[in-house]
């Protein structure tokens, strides 16, 4: 009987493992079409998005349904969830808009952009002028005056909010302490965004509050009767969208940790695809 080498017993238990990634990609195609079918009128992948996120559709309400659900499909879809929820807080996978986890990806849009106020001996200006999508600045601008006379104390201006560009621009450098501190203190309350977490940490069961997804607890919004799962759709949705783009813009190591990420994606991805036959 031949001797068989334990690499070559590695490289058959290699080929046995399950390609995820690329399963997530065929099971996106048809999620694909189903929006593009679904909304016609809009032009963009992330103008869709952002309305399945946000309005009544035929996945929002699916993944409501499955949230609030205790069948087998229903608990078997939240267990994916909590997997999915684990393995991107352990592999942080880079984005474009930063690392693809959970913790971060609900962004709330900062409705005060400019702030005009005076303090000490000057007058502070700071607007930021945002893009077309939450947390997407095109200009940040600031002007420091003299009150006494309007002379110019220090002016800025960039494309980006970016507090280390602004800490790095040699005449802020220059500045005294107490400018720096003040124009830094207005710069932070201009954050284009502010995020929101899905985890329940002061869970009630009169009402219930939250859905039990294995080990974690998951914002049942109350206030939301029409979905009350809708920020973990907006989450979700958002998560899907993105580790979809890190695949085709060629930003994913394709390794065995992004598998973990991949297989409870694919699994949750599949389930919402069963529910718009």
């Amino acid at each position: 009987m031949a001797i068989i080498s334990q690499e070559n017993i590695n490289r058959w238990i290699e080929q046995s493992d399950i390609d995820y990634i690329g399963h997530y990609i065929k099971a996106w195609i048809p999620f694909n079409a189903w929006y593009n079918n679904t909304y016609q009128s809009l032009v963009t992948d992330r103008e869709k998005i952002n309305e399945i996120k946000n309005n009544p559709n035929t996945a929002r309400n699916a993944i409501n349904t499955l949230m609030e659900g205790d069948s087998a499909t229903s608990l078997e879809f939240k267990s994916h969830l909590a997997t999915l929820i684990f393995h991107t807080n352990e592999l942080n996978i880079q984005g474009r808009d930063g690392i693809i986890n959970f913790d971060n990806i609900i962004k709330v849009k900062n409705t005060v952009n400019q702030k005009n106020e005076d303090f000490g001996v000057n007058k502070y200006f700071i607007r930021r002028t945002d893009g077309t999508y939450v947390g997407q600045v095109t200009q940040l601008q600031i002007n420091v005056n003299k009150k006494l006379n309007n002379s110019s104390v220090f002016n800025y201006a960039h494309t980006e909010y970016d507090l280390e560009h602004l800490q790095n621009f040699p005449t802020y450098q220059a500045l005294s302490p107490q400018v720096k501190t003040q124009i830094r203190i207005y710069f932070q309350e201009l954050k284009p965004f502010s995020t929101e977490s899905i985890i329940e940490f002061n869970t009630s069961d009169k009402p219930k509050n939250y859905y039990k997804c294995d080990n974690f607890n998951l914002k049942r919004d109350l206030t939301s009767t029409s979905c009350y799962a809708h920020l973990i759709v907006k989450a979700l949705i958002e998560i899907l969208y993105q580790l979809r783009n890190v695949v085709f813009h060629g930003e994913l190591v394709p390794n065995r940790d992004a598998q973990k990420v991949y297989a409870p994606a694919f699994h949750i991805l599949k389930t919402i695809l069963e529910k718009l036959k």
